[in-house]
């Protein structure tokens, strides 16, 4: 069993949202995947894009430039 981690839970309005972070991240090589959220976060879509703590800025300011819209964002122990 894996223990848990400190990483960075970007969530979505939407579905079609998460989506399209998936494939951008996918495209330009950006750490992360999409996962269906925990049953503790509750959310716009069951979606969020999980990534290492250290990246959180990195992910941010490329979904800023990009135009990728999310919900919330936060660190938690997953």
């Amino acid at each position: 069993m894996r223990g848990r981690e400190a990483s960075v839970l970007i969530l979505f309005h939407t579905t079609t949202e998460a989506m399209a972070m998936e494939a951008a991240c996918g495209r330009d090589g950006l750490p992360g995947r999409l996962i269906p959220i925990p049953s503790f976060v509750s959310a716009g879509c069951g979606f969020g894009w999980k990534a290492p703590e250290e990246k959180r800025e990195l992910l941010l300011n490329y979904m800023r430039e990009n135009g990728l819209s999310y919900e919330r964002e936060g660190v938690y122990e997953l």
